[in-house]
């Protein structure tokens, strides 16, 4: 009798050991198009996400073409669009969009998207109407106001405390910036060749002396620095509030590899986001893990794929709750991580 207390006592632990902490959080893991519970919704090809300051996450369901919301109460429904592609504004019901891949949200109900395949950024206000913000509506490199400036597949977004947007211009290889004028400038980066035959370099540099190549999904933090995750170059970068653009984690090569984050390997991260302290969070997707970067550039791994991840994508943390939700692309939904 001795001898069985004993073996239970050793097997009970390593079983709590060996149980992942990643837990799904919505979806089904079927791609398709469903509103309700959270084990009830389906999604297809989720993408870019954000949370807003009540906990509510919002999802820009790029297969739906639409954005979907997950309240606090557990609950998903359709935000804005549905599941038609095209271009229209107007009321978030009637709205369309073409494979929205980047949202965020300002601090008045606003939401801002990256409507990816439209080539446009679009805003929905808070009394439910979406309107056309920048872009023409063709693939591109221009500056200008509203229609006159043109992107390249726009990615990543996000808005700082003056209400400037920020857009990761994938294929333009730069860092844009919209006014709240709506003037259109690079705020950082540069490529002489453009497109998605194109290939950036990674440089870091003040604004446009820095090289992208690909820049994704972008975070903010509370002091307005910028993050983003430079895909084909395989890094992190941040950018801070005079145009000065650092390497915060990867060295230009795809792999894996943590420890100091001027060694360290990532494999092709589209998505990023940053805490209150100052860690930063990537969803490195090629190499299907959850990298986390420390203040002190420290590069660690805190979920891969023996947890279940399969190409994750979009990123953010609840500090209110202490809890990590991020998009498992290939599973069509959202999980998350107790941090």
């Amino acid at each position: 009798m001795k001898k069985l207390l004993i073996v239970a006592i050793i097997v009970f632990p390593i079983c709590l050991l060996a149980q992942s902490k990643v837990a799904l959080f919505a979806g089904t893991g079927e791609a398709g198009y469903k509103d309700g519970k959270l084990s009830e919704a389906m999604f297809n090809g989720p993408f870019g996400m954000c949370i807003d300051n009540e906990g509510n996450l919002y999802v820009a369901d790029i297969g739906n073409n639409c954005i979907r919301k997950i309240d606090s109460e557990g609950f998903v429904s359709t935000f804005a669009g549905s599941v038609d592609s095209g271009y229209v504004d107007g009321a978030k019901e009637e709205a369309l969009f073409y494979q929205p891949t980047g949202i965020c949200t300002d601090n008045n109900g606003n939401f801002y998207i990256a409507d990816f395949m439209n080539q446009y950024i679009r805003k929905i206000d808070q009394q439910g109407n979406a309107t056309t913000i920048a872009g023409n509506g063709e693939s591109g490199y221009s500056e200008g106001t509203d229609s006159d400036a043109q992107f390249n597949y726009p990615r990543g977004i996000v808005i700082d405390s003056k209400g400037d947007l920020y857009i990761g211009d994938s294929w333009n290889h730069r860092i844009r910036k919209i006014t709240p004028a709506g003037v259109v400038t690079t705020f950082a980066g540069y490529n002489e060749e453009v497109g998605t035959e194109s290939r950036g370099t990674l440089k870091d540099g003040n604004g446009s002396e820095a090289r992208f190549g690909t820049p994704c999904g972008l975070a903010i933090d509370k002091n307005d620095n910028i993050y983003v995750a430079d895909a084909l170059n395989h890094a992190a970068r941040k950018i801070d509030t005079q145009g000065n653009v650092t390497t915060i984690a990867g060295n230009g090569t795809a792999g894996y590899k943590d420890g100091d984050a001027n060694e360290s390997q990532l494999n092709t991260p589209t998505e990023i986001c940053v805490t209150s302290d100052g860690t930063v969070y990537i969803a490195d997707t090629y190499s299907n893990r959850i990298r986390k970067v420390t203040t002190d550039g420290e590069v660690t791994t805190i979920a891969d794929e023996e947890d279940g991840i399969d190409y994750p994508r979009g990123i953010v943390v609840n500090e209110k709750t202490g809890t990590l939700y991020f998009v498992d692309f290939h599973h069509n939904c959202i999980k998350s991580i107790k941090l």
